[in-house]
């Protein structure tokens, strides 16, 4: 399987999730049961997630692995800001505290500071670009997502999004779906929220993720010592042990939802439920993004990230043809940037020359 299929699948799973997520985003899985049985079939469009996907890849096919903190908010700047002349449409915490503060002139870092939205899941959602830019080296994805994340987060935002970055460069290189969640962790320190939430979830799902990676690269200082191996991750295997789906789904709930917090785009969160769809699924698109848009909360982004991480393991014919159709040009609604751009052709752009 070539790079270039590989990108093309990880984009269409991420809008795929995106999609299939949106309606059931902020929704309990007890409300997502009620009112569809199993969500399996896009009604609408993607959200922002989709957008700023495509927003970062594109800054990615100008500055290569020179990006810096200081590139992002200067494409912010010269083509976000000067579009938004009333509020951004389904723009996360995170991006709306950013564009304030590049208003007011502060530079990155202070830009991903000074709002109380640094733990958001809106890397994480836009990280998958650059997974597909360093196949099978997750330490350098998760370098050059940070300098995203700068200017836009801090902190468990900025984790979050070198977790995904690093899981898609992975699985761009074929890695099996345990190593995609070892090279997650392995870009990561081990003692943050996200890391702990990552391990929670997979205690759930019977199996605890151990520190050798295969075929990937791990960043120093990001050990995740302590940690050993366990039996089962197939999601037959869950099923047999907790009875039902459901009864997974819940018990995901219990080991990493922040339940009393009234808004759901919490990195540590997100990443984790999205991982844990990934293993549950055993890598498959189709079963990764279903089960995870049923953990609800923020579905869009759990669906997205799955989706993504799947797609680049799965390639474009892992992509279900009925999802893929649904896939039109982006409207621009949130970052008006993007607008007519496809998935697709991002994708070819972003594996030119891997």
């Amino acid at each position: 399987m070539t790079y270039r299929d590989r990108a093309r699948g990880c984009l269409l799973g991420l809008a795929a999730g995106d999609a299939l997520g949106a309606p059931a985003e902020n929704l309990t899985p007890s409300e997502i049961r009620r009112r569809w049985g199993r969500l399996t079939e896009i009604e609408g469009g993607g959200t922002d997630d989709t957008e700023y996907a495509i927003f970062a890849a594109s800054l990615l096919v100008r500055h290569g692995h020179e990006l810096t903190s200081g590139d992002v908010a200067a494409a912010y700047r010269a083509e976000v800001i000067p579009r938004v002349t009333g509020p951004m449409r389904g723009a996360g915490f995170s991006e709306l505290g950013t564009v304030e503060a590049l208003r007011r002139g502060l530079a990155p870092p202070l830009t991903g500071l000074v709002h109380s939205h640094g733990w958001s899941d809106g890397l994480a959602m836009r990280a998958a670009p650059y997974g597909i830019f360093c196949p099978g080296d997750p330490v350098e994805a998760a370098r050059l997502v940070e300098q995203d994340g700068l200017v836009s987060g801090s902190g468990e935002g900025i984790v979050g999004g070198r977790a995904v970055a690093g899981a898609v460069a992975a699985a761009m290189d074929g890695a099996a779906p345990r190593d995609v969640v070892r090279a997650a962790l392995s870009v990561i320190p081990a003692d943050s929220w996200t890391a702990r939430n990552v391990v929670r979830a997979c205690e759930v799902l019977g199996w605890m993720p151990g520190t050798e990676i295969t075929g990937v690269r791990e960043a120093p200082g990001t050990e995740t010592s302590g940690v050993r191996e366990a039996p089962g991750t197939k999601a037959s295997g869950v099923r047999e042990a907790f009875g039902t789906t459901d009864d997974v789904v819940e018990a995901l709930h219990e080991a990493v939802v922040v339940k009393h917090y009234p808004w759901t785009d919490i990195a540590p969160e997100a990443v984790a439920l999205a991982l844990a769809a990934f293993l549950a699924g055993d890598g498959e698109v189709e079963a990764s993004v279903t089960f995870g848009v049923s953990l609800g909360r923020d579905a869009d982004t759990i669906g997205a990230i799955a989706g993504a991480i799947a797609g680049a393991s799965k390639g474009e014919q892992g992509v279900p043809e009925r999802w893929a159709a649904r896939i039109t040009p982006v409207t621009g609604k949130c970052l008006p940037v993007v607008a007519g751009r496809h998935v697709l052709d991002v994708a070819d752009e972003l594996a030119e020359g891997l």
